[in-house]
């Protein structure tokens, strides 16, 4: 595949490239690791750049751009998963229109502190409530005579429960984009916190659940598991196509859905890419020179 340049020689910086899961000629998705914080700092001298920043750089030296990526989105520093870069600032300002828009799609996976008594026999749902920030944490808005807080939205569905301990496997689709939505609608409308989320949950986590698999201090399992755009072909009669990534789901977050007992879906597990639904299989997309980058599972 071209992508503007050959790769350059192996670099110090090679754990940034290797996150790279998918690339065409417009964007890059990378599987963004647990404590990556998603903001560059381009003013500090070379010794105080952080990792985001020298993700940028390690990018654009590696497939000689003449300038470094764009983020169009952020995940907190604690979510894994898919994390779009704009390879021009034209493609960022697209990307953005879509995101105004609605047209670009997210859902995540969360291992939740609670069985399946927790969710009251229901097996989805949509939570649509105001959410209000104060010295940094959020809140929701229960009371219908308080104002200024901003409306969310989020569906949920419940994938599997474990049979021995208070967890459950989420997907939710993200459908606005307020800081901690997920985690704050997760604890305080679900009353099912996210696993490993010491911000919006003081409880101490269930001897169910630690005896049987490991949860680092810090580590919050919610996974940004698929993300889905508009994109144009230069030909042919159906030129405007849905475009997925799927990113897979890390290691240690597949081991404790094991340790528990709580069924995974191949896809969710491996990843892959996706052209209007359809998986394609070679993981290859012609018309804009794209192709799947990450390792299947």
């Amino acid at each position: 595949m071209k992508l503007n340049g050959t790769p350059c020689a192996r670099t110090p910086a090679r754990q940034w490239i290797d996150s790279l899961i998918y690339a065409d000629k417009r964007v890059f998705v990378i599987d963004k690791p647990p404590g990556l914080i998603c903001q560059p700092n381009p003013n500090a001298n070379r010794q105080k750049l952080n990792d985001f920043s020298h993700l940028l750089q390690s990018f654009r030296r590696e497939f000689n751009l003449e300038e470094e990526p764009l983020p169009v989105h952020r995940l907190d520093k604690g979510t894994t998963g898919a994390l779009v870069l704009a390879r021009s600032l034209s493609t960022a300002r697209e990307l953005s229109r879509q995101f105004q828009q609605g047209i670009i799609q997210k859902t995540y996976l969360a291992l939740v502190r609670g069985g399946a008594e927790s969710f009251h026999d229901q097996k989805a749902g949509k939570i649509r409530v105001q959410l209000e920030t104060d010295d940094g944490h959020v809140s929701s808005i229960t009371s219908s005579n308080r104002t200024g807080g901003k409306p969310t939205a989020t569906d949920w569905e419940l994938l599997a429960s474990s049979d021995n301990a208070p967890l459950s496997l989420l997907r939710l689709t993200l459908l606005t984009g307020h800081k901690h939505q997920l985690r704050v609608h997760a604890a305080q409308c679900l009353r099912t916190p996210i696993l490993g989320d010491a911000l919006y949950s003081k409880s101490v986590i269930s001897n169910l659940i630690t005896d049987r698999t490991f949860v680092p201090e810090g580590r919050v399992f919610l996974h940004a598991s698929t993300i889905s755009m508009e994109r144009y072909r230069t030909t042919g009669p159906n030129k405007r196509f849905g475009l997925k990534i799927r990113a897979p789901l890390p290691a240690d977050f597949l081991r404790a859905c094991h340790d528990l007992g709580i069924l995974v879906s191949s896809e969710d597990a491996r990843g892959g890419l996706y052209i209007n639904g359809e998986r394609v299989e070679d993981g290859k997309i012609s018309d804009v020179e794209g192709k799947w980058m990450g390792k299947y599972k």
